[in-house]
């Protein structure tokens, strides 16, 4: 990775000497690379945990954690030296490696005047991949939650049922005919415990031996879901924070046991978090969302597309492991290194649905922040031969006079270009109880 941003630097700077931070002299324009590193007076710590036994005053949860008095340093395996000048401290995070253009101040610090990070070229796209003569879609789902005592299972019933082609008119089940994978992209199940759950835990072993797990229960739900898609339609399904797998990231698939349904199905695939796929010769990559979470309590930035953009920018998807978000420990090679650029790149979990072309030079790439699904009821639709993304909201709407059963399937749109609602087109808002002549033509 430093031979990577070392490359770019020299050819960036090449009037002017590299300094390693020990060599640094006073005054000398300079550049030199190396790891950031935040120093943040908010940042949580180990005090949090034992603040119960000391009776310490435990720190206060919040969305973010920056403040003021934040400050960047850059270090190597020998020094360390604090930055200050042109340089958006509030917009940066541990851990990533930088080349930085500058000098030393008769204070000890470091006046940046200009910084680089790894080049990571955008992958170059034709109008019509090769051999992609139809429409292709990939459904990107997360958030489930199962096992919640707030989960909407009507919505999560719809969804399935759409997907399957059992739901709608003639036109839909044609459309979603040409669905070719989806992708469960973490928290499947819920992490919060039902009210049951809180009566069970002070119960004593022999009068609770008749109830059964919440997770237990979770799972049993979730794998009707899953054996229902499976039967159809090949799925992917990726691990989060909530879901029954390692902690630390890369997490490990979920094993095929917990699912005696599904599990029958072929079609059904466990993967990793994060997961990196080839589909009709474009590459996808995304995460459960915890990458993102994690980098946004750190810096200033409020849009998660902008957090899932920097990491492409940075070539890391993790900066922030194992500083603050936890990570399985390697030695010699870093899995979330950035070497080549993905056709999409997506990050799941997020609170709204979100979706834009970063394009650079003649490349471009697909962002993609997928809906957290308990939330707001929706999921992403990836075209794969336009690169086009649509957000799919399943929900149920009751009117006056209507049947009390009655239901609707909305499916909204966003531009890629530019994040923005649009009017859903006519043709894909239905109602279940109308009989059009498609409906009679398939009686």
């Amino acid at each position: 990775m430093q031979s990577r941003v070392k490359e770019v630097a020299e050819k960036k700077w090449s009037n002017y000497p590299f300094r390693r931070l020990v060599e640094l002299k006073r005054g000398e324009m300079c550049w030199t690379l190396g790891t950031l590193y935040k120093k943040m007076d908010l940042k949580p710590s180990i005090l949090k945990e034992i603040s119960a036994d000391h009776r310490v005053l435990p720190q206060p949860a919040r969305a973010k954690y920056v403040a003021t008095s934040d400050e960047l340093i850059v270090e190597d395996t020998v020094s360390r030296v604090v930055l200050t000048g042109s340089i958006a401290k509030d917009e940066l995070v541990t851990g990533i490696i930088i080349g930085i253009f500058g000098e030393e101040t008769n204070n000890g610090l470091f006046e940046v005047k200009d910084h680089c990070f790894a080049d990571l070229s955008f992958p170059a796209l034709a109008s019509v991949p090769k051999g992609l003569n139809e429409d292709k879609y990939v459904v990107l789902v997360s958030g489930l939650n199962l096992g919640s005592p707030w989960c909407d299972r009507v919505s999560i019933e719809m969804f399935v049922d759409y997907v399957t082609g059992q739901l709608g008119a003639h036109k839909d089940m044609e459309f979603c005919s040409h669905i070719v994978r989806v992708i469960v992209a973490g928290n499947a199940i819920t992490d919060k415990p039902t009210k049951t759950a809180t009566v069970k835990d002070t119960k004593t072993k022999y009068l609770s031996r008749n109830y059964s797990a919440d997770t237990i229960d979770a799972m049993k739900e979730l794998d009707d879901v899953l054996a229902q898609l499976a039967s159809c339609v090949p799925v992917d399904l990726m691990p989060g924070s909530h879901d029954p797998t390692n902690y630390h990231i890369p997490q490990q698939p979920l094993h095929k046991c917990m699912f005696p349904q599904a599990s029958r199905f072929n079609n059904l695939t466990g993967v990793t978090n994060p997961y990196m796929a080839s589909l009709d010769g474009l590459r996808f990559l995304g995460t459960s969302g915890q990458n993102v979470d994690d980098i946004f309590k750190f810096c200033t930035l409020t849009d998660r597309l902008e957090v899932l953009h920097r990491t492409l920018q940075w070539s890391h998807m993790a900066p922030t492991a194992p500083d603050t978000l936890g990570c399985y420990p390697y030695a010699d090679d870093d899995p979330f290194v950035l070497s080549e650029c993905p056709h999409v790149y997506f990050a799941a979990n997020q609170p709204a649905f979100q979706c834009k072309k970063a394009s650079k030079g003649n490349g471009s790439v697909l962002l993609v922040a997928v809906p957290n699904f308990d939330v707001t009821h929706s999921c992403a639709l990836v075209n794969l031969r336009t690169l086009e993304c649509v957000e799919m909201s399943f929900s149920t709407s009751l009117h006056r006079g209507d049947h009390p059963e009655q239901m609707q399937l909305l499916v909204s749109q966003q531009s890629n270009d530019i994040v923005q609602d649009s009017q859903p087109p006519e043709d894909n808002e239905f109602n279940l109880f109308d009989q059009d002549e498609s409906d009679d033509d398939m009686d």
